[in-house]
């Protein structure tokens, strides 16, 4: 399995580390839930991308002992056939949908789009088909992320469901080496600045990564992975809703990196995991990633 494959092969410790926690969660995941009672919430944004093949791989390791003949890896194209779930708005990024299906079709996904508000959509769901766990990309900075562990169950008044973080300790540092080291596709977005995406409302290009070229002298946007400070991730997210919004419901995010976040009336950042995240150019490969000593800042 490719992503198994390159992880084994990678010079960075910290990412194998990391890699190998998250796929624990998820092996213990479907060691607890029957397949059918499990699904994955995809919004086609960069965390969300690296749980998808996280899950390729957990679920590539929880069904068959990985071998490769001559040092290739076996079953490249393994899918996981595992729910999969998308919250779609009208104001979602037209970038954004057509990463979310063509991603969805490339990888077997069988993927249900909701067009109802979240907890609406999620009680549907839920009764149509019962779902004891739910995949989530939620990590240690989003707004909604305090106070949730790997296994989180869902909030008093929500559907009863067990949210899983596989990924809750990543730093905007780890998707990104992860999404280089293993050659992973995502949307086109993230090449023209944009950082932290949520909807056409309120997301822009990260304003530190604007650069300008001094032979037209035009200002463009460098691609997310060179953010140097991962800090300054949702340094793109201006606090603006939709016109259409509700005072209770502002369209603040593009299918949540948790079901539940929609509930917040403002954007807010107050858990920031900091490092000195540095992405190079190197001679030989395609990027070299550096990162200093991280620690939490509440």
């Amino acid at each position: 399995m490719e992503i198994d494959k390159a992880m084994r092969e990678s010079d960075d410790q910290r990412l194998k580390t990391m890699y190998n926690n998250a796929i624990n969660v998820i092996q213990r995941a479907l060691s607890l839930y029957k397949f059918e009672e499990v699904a994955f919430s995809f919004n086609g944004g960069k965390d969300s991308t690296v749980l998808l093949h996280l899950l390729r791989a957990g679920y590539f390791l929880h069904i068959e002992k990985p071998e490769y003949p001559n040092d290739n890896p076996a079953n490249c194209n393994v899918k996981c056939p595992i729910r999969t779930i998308y919250f779609e708005t009208p104001s979602t990024f037209p970038e954004i949908n057509s990463f979310t299906h063509e991603t969805a079709t490339t990888y077997g996904l069988q993927m249900e789009t909701i067009r109802l508000d979240f907890k609406s959509g999620l009680e549907a769901l839920l009764k149509e088909k019962p779902t004891k766990a739910i995949f989530l990309g939620t990590r240690i900075g989003d707004p909604n992320a305090v106070g949730q562990e790997q296994f989180s169950p869902s909030s008093p008044g929500w559907p009863p469901f067990m949210r899983v973080n596989p990924i809750l300790d990543w730093s905007y540092r780890d998707v990104w080496a992860f999404i280089l080291t293993c050659k992973i596709q995502y949307c086109s977005l993230y090449d023209k600045g944009y950082t932290s995406i949520g909807s056409i409302y309120d997301t822009v290009p990260n304003s530190f990564l604007c650069t300008n070229d001094s032979s037209s002298n035009k200002d463009y946007f460098k691609p997310a992975y060179l953010l140097a400070d991962g800090r300054l991730e949702r340094a793109g997210r201006a606090k603006r809703y939709s016109p259409l919004a509700s005072e209770g419901g502002p369209v603040a995010s593009n299918g949540p990196n948790s079901v539940e976040s929609h509930q917040n009336s403002t954007l807010t950042a107050s858990v920031i995991t900091v490092g000195d995240e540095i992405l190079q150019r190197g001679k030989g490969s395609r990027f070299l990633l550096f990162s200093g000593e991280e620690r939490r800042e509440e």
